[in-house]
């Protein structure tokens, strides 16, 4: 029979019962695969270790998305984290598209009900779209059906549910957006365009990375089929088709975009050991040659030996399984050597986006060479540092290895007996879906004091200790409680001030002042808590190691010498920041190195920029700030700003010359922040590699 036949028999006819059949297979998979949290759809949530951090943090997303959603607030900003400064959201993992979609069921069930749905339609929605391409593609209703299977259950799409990343388990947008994106080529219908560019925007509400490589992986599908499907005269409406796909993408996601790429990499104060963007960073980030070839790390039998040998691959990364399946591979290539007229363009954009995933550097194994790749071509364009994880192409490879498997897998049942073509594609079925087995999921409940629920619809900040910036505990507990937090948890931290001030920073970490620079009369330190809108300290006592309670106590002591704990039990032990006078304070905040002294002397060395915050609780307040400078090695022009205005240019001799100025200011009601920058010198080899400019020597600041 050729294929033309069978496609007739099978589709034709019971085209609407296939899709139905097609729709309900992959939602029973996805609750085979989901079972284990379907007794505590609304109290916890399945995954690995990573899901155990990264899991509450979106499903925090779930959370926030609903309470912007109702309460009317603009959901790419909150204050409710890192208080009061607050966030900007526009370039976090947030997927508000997630928190939209399962709106409904979050504000009947709550969040975590809302994440898991939005987990199990990825996965159902996933297996659709990919689908709806390979059917477009191959006119076959069963290879289609193992295209969207293939697709959907990958063993990168189980990664991201093991990880509960959920901005990247929902894929679901790219095959439908592939889909679209074909037929605006192929001029099959005159709003494909339309649609084609609002499935793209909607990607980008889901996730910068799916967005980046959506819009990569077009530059060489539409090069592609422009020049070798189309004829001449038909490639200026096509270009104008795809020009409207931008157009109309570009207008759905500036809200977002601009202040994205504005934020994307300046606005961020996270310490990383190496440098992000740079290639030892992107390269640890990358897939190295080998990786395609392992089968997944999560296989119940094999996995474990896998994740070996992938963990002596990429030391400290989790994010490394690009699995591409042995059977999805061999279908693949049946389906470019009989299909090679349909096929070859489907597998050259696989290769081409496979090389993206490999980074900036060629690595095999654990051998990294110095072999440059294409991907650091891409750091060049604006917006496109964001692509911090260039092994997530693979997901694209994914989506057209389906479409060269499902060619494949007609290419099998076109040949294969009448009687046997649903045993061969049951077979098939069965072969992937052993080789794609999840392990068995760990259960992560939502594990929350209940203490929290009496400081609902109270005024005020919480000081949460031990400060992490690498845990969700804190978000888990907002949920419950509502109130805004100083500092908190986002997978990308932004520069963040309040942890310097006085009182707060001795809590923060867990040290006592030893009467550093600006540091203050002990009267400023609880003001510096009383300023910041502090109600509570709350301490975690079972995340305390014993080093850090002994440090805990000192604090105390210093700060709170006869205060009690307000509540207290094993788990749990807070107190009521007290009420004091108000007084004006000041203090160092990002941009400075630690303070250094040889008595009767103190200074503090400066990055390239460096701020000093001048709070003022009062009416308008006077003051002098004294800064005697010195500059590291060389001469330097120091730029001077007041709140982001320019103010003054002070040159600054080399060591050990030194130069003071004193500013008098007219302070207004709240913070007023002294910003310097300056060029830097790096210190040399063998001292600690410090990016030095000026020293501040012995500052003062005189309240008046």
């Amino acid at each position: 029979m050729t294929d033309q036949s069978f496609t007739a028999h099978v589709a034709r006819p019971f085209r609407w019962q296939a899709h139905l059949v097609a729709l309900g297979a992959y939602l029973l998979c996805t609750l085979l695969i989901m079972a284990p949290i379907l007794p505590l759809f609304n109290r916890a949530i399945l995954g690995g270790p990573v899901a155990a951090v990264d899991g509450w943090l979106h499903v925090w997303h779930m959370w926030w998305a609903h309470r912007a959603v109702t309460t009317g607030v603009n959901p790419f900003y909150t204050n409710l984290l890192y208080y009061p400064q607050g966030a900007d959201l526009a370039i976090q993992p947030m997927n508000l598209s997630n928190g939209v979609l399962v709106l409904p069921i979050t504000a009947l069930f709550g969040p975590i009900a809302g994440y898991n749905l939005a987990a199990m339609l990825a996965f159902v929605l996933a297996g659709m779209g990919g689908y709806a391409l390979a059917l477009r593609i191959t006119g076959s209703w069963p290879a289609a059906f193992l295209g969207g299977f293939i697709f959907s259950f990958s063993p990168f799409h189980m990664t991201k549910l093991a990880d509960g990343q959920l901005e990247l388990i929902a894929l679901q947008w790219l095959p439908f957006y592939q889909l679209f994106l074909l037929r605006t080529v192929e001029a099959s219908w005159r709003y494909d365009a339309v649609v084609a560019g609002g499935l793209l925007a909607l990607i980008g509400y889901t996730s910068w990375y799916y967005f980046l490589f959506a819009c990569i992986s077009s530059c060489f599908f539409g090069l592609l089929w422009l020049f070798t499907v189309l004829k001449k005269h038909d490639r200026i409406g096509a270009i104008w088709r795809l020009f409207v796909i931008v157009l109309i993408a570009g207008f759905c996601i500036a809200p977002i975009l601009a202040p994205a790429l504005i934020n994307s990499s300046s606005d961020f104060g996270q310490v990383q050991s190496v440098e992000p963007h740079s290639n030892e960073y992107l390269v640890s980030r990358s897939a190295n040659i080998l990786d395609f070839w392992l089968p997944s790390n999560l296989h119940p039998i094999w996995g474990d030996a896998v994740v070996r040998v992938g963990q002596a691959w990429h030391p400290g990364i989790a994010a490394w399984n690009v699995a591409l399946g042995y059977c999805t591979l061999g279908l693949a290539v049946v389906g470019l050597i009989t299909s090679w007229a349909k096929a070859w363009r489907w597998a050259l954009l696989a290769l081409a986006m496979l090389i993206l995933a490999l980074g900036p550097l060629l690595s095999i194994g654990s051998w990294q060479t110095a072999l440059p790749l294409p991907y650091g071509l891409l750091l060049y364009v604006p917006g496109l540092d964001l692509a911090q994880r260039p092994s997530h192409f693979v997901v694209i490879v994914t989506l057209m290895l389906a479409i060269l498997a499902a060619f494949g897998m007609r290419w099998l049942l076109d040949r294969a007996a009448r009687q046997v073509r649903w045993i061969v594609l049951l077979g098939v079925f069965l072969i992937i879906g052993f080789e794609y087995l999840p392990p068995r999921w760990s259960i992560w409940d939502s594990d929350v004091h209940p203490f929290y629920t009496t400081l609902a619809d109270q005024d005020g900040a919480l000081l949460v200790l031990p400060a992490q910036q690498d845990s969700s505990v804190v978000l888990k507990a907002q949920m419950v409680h509502s109130r805004p937090l100083i500092g908190g948890y986002l997978a990308r931290v932004p520069h963040y001030r309040v942890p310097f001030a006085p009182g707060i920073r001795q809590f923060w970490d867990l040290e006592i002042d030893t009467g550093q620079m600006l540091a203050g009369e002990p009267s400023e330190w609880l003001a510096g808590l009383q300023f910041y809108d502090i109600s509570h300290i709350i301490v975690l006592m079972d995340q305390l190691t014993p080093a850090q309670r002994s440090s805990l106590d000192a604090v105390l002591n210093q700060l709170l010498p006869n205060d009690t704990p307000s509540y207290a039990d094993h788990d749990l032990r807070v107190y009521a920041a007290p009420a004091v006078e108000d007084r004006p304070f000041a203090y160092f905040s990002n941009g400075w190195y630690a303070e250094e002294s040889t008595p009767p002397q103190r200074w503090r060395w400066m990055q390239a920029e460096g701020s000093i915050v001048l709070a003022n609780p009062l009416q308008e307040v006077r003051t002098a700030i004294s800064l005697e400078m010195e500059s590291y090695q060389i001469a330097r022009m120091i730029e001077v700003f007041l709140d982001s205005t320019f103010v003054d240019t002070w040159h600054v001799d080399a060591q050990p010359v030194r130069i003071k100025r004193t500013l008098h200011l007219l302070l207004p009601p709240g913070e007023t922040i002294l910003t310097l920058r300056a060029t830097t010198s790096m210190e040399p080899v063998g001292t600690q590699n410090r990016y030095l400019s000026i020293a501040l020597v012995n500052t003062t600041v005189r309240w008046q």
